[in-house]
Parts: C-alpha cells; sequence; structure tokens
C-alpha cells in the first residue's frame, strides 16, 4: 500500500530522507524522476545525512532497444553499486534510483560473486592471467586506457579502469610482484598520488566467460530459431568479442533476471512527486519501440531481433508487486487536502525568484510584485530591514525550503544550517514523527 507524505518538495525530501534513515533499521531506496533530479538530491543528502552510505544506481542512456551500447561510466556506476549492495554496509544505506533504472531488470546477485578481486601492494600477479579475469568480467583491452571498463598491458606496466572510481590506476610490476599502485590522469597518462590496494568489480552486465556465452547461444536459438544463428550479433558473441547493444540482450546471458529491490531486503521505498507519470510515459516508450522492431526491415537493413519486452522491463503490475514487499511513500510538493489521508511533513515549495524581477531596477529581491524580505538573526524571513551580512531588502537572496515564514523560503547560505537545527537532524528537542510508527 502507498502512503502519500504531504508537504515534501524538492530539498525538503533530503531532510526527511535523513529522519527516515534514522527510524528505519533496514536499507532507504528512492524513486527520482530522472537523473538531474537524482543528483540534486544526492548533494543534499551530503548535508543533511553525511554519515550515510549514498550509493546511485543511474538508467541506461539509451533508448528501449536500441542498436548501441550505453555509456560505459553509467554502467561502470551501476556494477559498482550492485556490488557494493551484495556488501556489509558501513551505515545507513540510501540508495538513489530513477523511474527508467527501476523499470528495468538487472542480472541476478550470484551473477556478481567470484567476480570482484582486490590486489594489494606485495601481491603477486600473473600480468596474462589477470588480463583473462578482466576480459571474462567486461573489460576490454585497449592501447591507451581512457574509459572505465578499459585496461592495457604494456611489459611491466598495466592500466586498469575499475568501475566505481574517479580515475584509473597503474600497476607497476617486477616480475609477478605489484611494486607499486598509483593512480594517473586519462588525459595525460601522468601518475599521480599513490594508492594502497586495487579492487576490481565487474564493468559489464554482460559476461564474456565460456559458461555466459554457452547461455546466450542456447536461449538465442530456442527464442529466435536456428536460422538466426547468421545473426552478426550472434556470430560476435560466439567467438567471444563485445558487440556494439549487446546489452540489449542481456537477459540471454543469464538464467533469470532480478530487480534492483532483490539486493535491498528489508527496504523502505519512495518516491518523486509525477513518478507515476514518468512510469506511464517510459512502458509506452517501451512498448512503441518494442512494436516498431518487430516490423520488417528495409533492403540491406540488419534484421533487429528484440526481446519480448517482459524480458528486459517491468511492465504495471510486476512494478505494484515489486514495491508492495515493504513500506512505500509517494511524496507530493504540497499540503495535504482536507480529508486525505497521509501525515503532512510541513514543506511548501519556495517561490523561484530567478524566473520573477521583470521590474525595472530589480533582482532577485524584488521578484513576486516587488515583495521583499530581511533576515532576522535567527535566520527566519521577517519583512523589511537588513539582513544579517548586512543587505538592504531590496537585494536580498533566498532558497528554496520548508515554509515556516512569511511566504516560504530560506536565505542562501544560511538555510541549510536552520533546517537542520530546526528539523531536529542534529541537535534540538526531537521534533513529531512523520512517518506512520506501523511503516517503520
Amino acid at each position: 500500500m502507498t502512503t502519500t507524505i504531504h508537504g515534501a518538495p524538492e530539498g525538503w525530501d533530503a531532510v526527511l530522507l535523513a529522519r527516515r534513515g534514522a527510524e528505519h533499521k533496514g536499507p532507504l531506496l528512492h524513486i527520482a524522476r530522472d537523473d538531474a533530479r537524482m543528483a540534486r538530491l544526492a548533494e543534499s543528502l551530503a548535508f543533511f545525512a553525511p554519515d550515510a552510505e549514498v550509493l546511485r544506481f543511474p538508467a541506461w542512456d539509451c533508448l528501449p532497444y536500441d542498436r548501441v551500447s550505453p555509456n560505459p561510466e553509467l554502467v561502470s556506476e551501476r556494477i559498482a553499486t550492485l556490488s557494493r549492495l551484495l556488501e556489509p554496509p558501513t551505515g545507513q544505506r540510501i540508495v538513489l534510483t530513477t523511474v527508467n533504472a527501476l523499470v528495468q531488470r538487472v542480472p541476478p546477485r550470484h551473477a556478481f560473486h567470484g567476480g570482484s578481486r582486490v590486489l594489494k601492494v606485495g601481491d603477486q600477479v600473473k600480468p596474462e592471467e589477470l588480463a583473462r579475469f578482466l576480459e571474462a568480467n567486461g573489460y576490454g583491452r585497449a592501447a591507451t586506457v581512457m574509459e572505465p571498463g578499459e585496461f592495457a598491458l604494456r611489459g611491466g606496466i598495466m592500466d586498469i579502469f575499475p568501475s566505481g572510481v574517479p580515475e584509473p590506476l597503474r600497476l607497476d610490476l617486477f616480475g609477478d610482484d605489484i611494486e607499486s599502485i598509483r593512480s594517473f590522469d586519462p588525459a595525460t597518462q601522468r601518475s599521480a598520488g599513490k594508492a594502497d590496494q586495487l579492487v576490481l568489480r565487474p564493468v559489464s552486465e554482460v559476461f564474456l566467460d565460456k559458461p555466459s556465452v554457452a547461455q546466450f547461444r542456447t536461449a538465442w536459438r530456442e527464442l529466435f530459431g536456428q536460422a538466426a544463428a547468421s545473426d552478426p550479433l550472434y556470430l560476435s558473441i560466439s567467438d567471444g568479442r563485445r558487440h556494439p547493444g549487446m546489452e540489449h540482450w542481456v537477459p540471454l546471458f543469464h538464467e533469470g533476471m532480478e530487480t534492483l529491490l532483490d539486493f535491498l531486503p528489508g527496504v523502505s521505498a519512495s518516491i518523486d512527486s509525477q513518478g507515476d507519470e514518468v512510469l506511464t510515459a517510459r512502458l509506452d516508450m517501451i512498448a512503441d519501440h518494442y512494436s516498431a522492431r518487430r516490423s520488417v526491415p528495409r533492403d540491406g537493413e540488419v534484421p533487429y531481433r528484440p526481446l519480448p519486452a517482459d524480458r528486459l522491463y517491468l511492465d504495471r503490475d510486476a512494478w505494484d508487486a515489486m514495491l508492495a514487499r515493504g513500506p512505500f511513500f509517494a511524496f507530493s510538493p504540497y499540503g495535504r487536502p482536507d480529508g486525505s489521508d497521509g501525515p503532512d511533513a510541513g514543506g511548501r515549495p519556495a517561490p523561484i525568484f530567478a524566473q520573477g524581477g521583470s521590474v525595472a531596477g530589480g533582482g532577485p529581491g524584488r521578484s513576486c510584485g516587488g515583495r521583499s524580505w530581511g533576515w532576522k538573526s535567527r535566520g527566519s524571513p521577517s519583512r523589511g530591514g537588513r539582513s544579517p551580512g548586512g543587505r538592504s531588502k531590496r537585494g536580498g537572496r533566498f532558497c528554496g525550503g520548508p515554509s515556516s515564514g512569511p511566504r516560504g523560503g530560506w536565505p542562501c547560505g544560511r538555510g541549510p544550517a536552520a533546517m537542520r537545527t530546526s528539523n531536529s537532524l542534529g541537535s534540538g528537542p526531537a521534533s513529531p514523527a512523520i512517518f506512520p510508527p506501523s511503516l517503520r
């Protein structure tokens, strides 16, 4: 059952998630409308929940049933998150994802077991054996390492760009011994700081080891028939070579697929306002693209053999069943209407002053019909006067936040601190519970 949390506009929802993390013993999952919204929420949580382990699970940046592969950096971040979810948490765990990412199935958990390896200074490693391990877990051999998922072997030096790290790492080998591990700039190839260890995780949702290739070949022929064995995609995979867009057939490489929530037992989930509308649009897009790919190819065009939509994506019923496993909250930026269920968190959307100010001599402080607000020393809005920083009421600047004062709004540079104190996230008296006790 979905519980609506009213009064949870953007910005204030990060405060609510931080509070929810203090109440709920298991992990939290928040479903954002899109990647930009997810990024903003991650920045807010870095302030309101600095001790929480915040993981992001983005969606592919390509269309359903596309002929191109998703961006390697996005895939790397997805795999890093899935691998990390199989490890014990270091604190309160908050996972951020999007509607598009969650509606897509993921490889099963057991596919990532044994796919991680830790290398430390002083360890012994055979370069060619390590190269075979990397290729089996989605890495590609390159002349120069530039992107996540690439590696290069040049004599006694091995460059690797693992998943989940901002920079590639360089192994300096003396025979089979690791003498040093250094990060380096992929643009200049110059070594930088030292590292004590290197954690290798899979960088692709498609594995090209022998069991995975055999699984793919069998599933392909069963689904499309023996005549499809001449398809360029099938021939490339059979030879152990990567093929553009092969990720769109990822279910054929595994015996079964799971969802992100299978990696999050005991999770409490929440979703952005308008998330349901985004889901409807995404499901319509998947159906449209599947229908288009099933059409007869034009002369000279390689036939596209699409997977049935339910093999890679959830439908509406599967989505509802997935989220029905535990507490599920829908955030609304508006106050609770009379007679409606669900608690009111007290936040309200603030005016967007950057879009106003058409008055002559205007600015942020003269938006909304010329209304301007000063700030008292306690950090709450008051009409007229000067701000604590010495600005006149005409030049005051505002940031969005909860509506604790006239017209809402918090002073830039002061709002988060005031919000944190007033809502008992760091200190002060306990604030009233917002999330129903029965769903904690």
